[in-house]
C-alpha cells in the first residue's frame, strides 16, 4: 500500500475512534433534568398570580428534595423567602431556580 493510503486510513481510524470515545462518554454522563421536573419525575407547573410565577410548598419540596421544616428554616434565614396568598404559602419560581443553581435569592 502506498504511504498516502496508509496515512488516510490512519486518519479515518483516529477520527472514528474519537467519535466512538465521545459517544461512550456521553452515554455515561448523567442526564440533566429540566428545572420544571422534580427528581422523582413529577412535572412542576407554577401558578401565575399577578404576573408572577409562584410555587407551592409541596412543589418546592419536590424540586429541592427537602421537607417542610427545611423550607421554614430557609425562610427564617432569608435564603428562600415565602409569601402568603390567602391561606396558602407560595415561593417565587425564579428564586427557587436561583437556589437550585447555587445562587442566593
Amino acid at each position: 500500500m502506498s504511504t498516502e493510503l496508509l496515512e488516510l486510513l490512519e486518519r479515518e481510524i483516529e477520527t472514528r475512534a474519537r467519535a466512538l470515545a465521545a459517544e461512550m462518554v456521553a452515554a455515561n454522563a448523567k442526564p440533566q433534568l429540566p428545572s420544571d421536573v422534580a427528581p422523582n419525575g413529577e412535572l412542576i407547573t407554577p401558578f401565575t398570580f399577578g404576573g408572577e410565577k409562584l410555587l407551592t410548598s409541596q412543589q418546592v419540596q419536590a424540586l429541592l428534595g427537602v421537607k417542610y421544616p427545611a423550607l421554614w428554616v430557609m425562610n427564617k434565614k432569608g435564603t428562600l423567602k415565602n409569601r402568603k396568598v390567602g391561606a396558602r404559602i407560595f415561593y417565587n419560581y425564579d428564586d427557587v431556580h436561583k437556589l437550585m443553581k447555587g445562587g442566593a435569592c
